[in-house]
């Protein structure tokens, strides 16, 4: 039973953080421009920024809280070889298929003169470094930098065990971590291996280690039926004085601090609320996630080219284009067929 209501908790978790993804995406004040105006400011500017930049924005964060959680949770010297091969068909493979049904995608496109002129593509030539280019450095699918870095973590998984599996050389290695990023590339500079920046890398690895670490060490408390109103208010207020902070101190440091007590707020928050079982189409989040991005572009391109530019359109596609991405992504599973079926394992990382 407490396994189940955990499941689907993090299932909760998830389907919220990928609405987040998808509004980071679909903000548009760039494209509808006819202002609406209130005290002389334009308040559909002000609504999406807010929603974006204080909020969405860290839900980025909470995916690789969660994730590094997941995969530390049960964690063990034992389990090096298994936890490769599981990641290798949840990440590596659907990686590599998504960044090649995208390369490809963006050769059709810059070939149908209605649809070029929509994404703004120039033809593409099929060639053997494009498709490796297309694969190394995500070229025609930007977002996919998450995966990317998710697949380095699970490589790196080793070494992060080590320094985390211990409860207090664990702290002091996350922090030594938080130290190094808050100095604004100090230490690491414009340091690229290929095409990752390592500042950016460590940035989220901060995130993704502090998951692993309450993996490891406190999953009784964040398994538990229910969260306790004590911890409730205190990561909400934690979260609260860290916004401020983020706010009125901008700064790396009060950037990862907040995105950090935001997504750990927002999961104390989702252990309180007596949900019910999330729905089969709020599972479809990995599948979202990897549609997402042409869905909103295009759509944003789209009505605010041929309807209006207005930003009343524009402000009510904002909140629709997330209902949107799930309803396509419903559709693509009843395309794929069953859940169990090949082709959507195969889309889907085995999710």
């Amino acid at each position: 039973m407490r396994k189940t209501s955990f499941q689907n908790r993090v299932s909760w978790y998830n389907f919220i953080l990928c609405i987040f993804i998808i509004l980071i995406h679909a903000q548009n004040v760039t494209l509808f421009t006819e202002r609406v105006l209130i005290d002389g400011q334009p308040v559909f500017n002000q609504i999406e920024n807010v929603i974006v930049s204080d909020i969405a924005a860290a839900g980025v964060a909470g995916f690789f809280l969660c994730s590094g959680y997941l995969f530390y949770r049960n964690y063990s010297w034992k389990k090096v070889l298994e936890k490769y091969k599981t990641r290798m068909f949840s990440l590596l493979i659907p990686y590599i298929l998504w960044t090649l049904i995208y390369y490809f995608l963006h050769v059709v496109i810059s070939y149908i003169p209605p649809l070029r002129n929509v994404f703004n593509e120039q033809p593409i030539t099929v060639t053997w470094q494009g498709v490796v280019d297309a694969v190394l450095n995500y070229r025609y699918c930007a977002f996919l930098w998450f995966l990317q870095f998710l697949i380095i973590f699970v490589l790196l998984s080793p070494i992060i065990y080590l320094l985390i599996s211990n409860k207090y050389i664990g702290i002091v290695a996350i922090v030594i971590v938080l130290v190094i990023d808050s100095t604004n590339g100090a230490f690491t500079g414009n340091l690229m291996i290929e095409s990752i920046q390592v500042t950016a890398l460590l940035n989220w690895l901060f995130i993704y280690m502090a998951g692993g670490y309450i993996g490891i060490h406190g999953s009784d408390v964040v398994e538990a039926n229910r969260t306790s109103w004590p911890l409730l208010f205190a990561s909400l207020i934690l979260a609260g004085m860290a916004y401020y902070f983020f706010k009125h101190s901008p700064s790396i440091l009060g950037n990862l601090v907040y995105f950090l007590l935001f997504s750990v707020a927002l999961w104390c928050l989702i252990s309180k609320i007596p949900l019910p079982n999330v729905a089969e189409w709020q599972k479809n989040t990995f599948i979202v996630y990897m549609t997402h991005f042409l869905i909103v572009q295009g759509c944003n391109v789209l009505v605010s080219r041929y309807v209006s530019a207005s930003m009343w359109p524009g402000i009510f596609l904002f909140f629709l284009l997330p209902v949107l991405c799930f309803a396509l992504a419903g559709l693509l599973r009843r395309i794929c067929g069953k859940r169990a079926s090949f082709v959507w394992k195969v889309l889907s990382g085995n999710r």
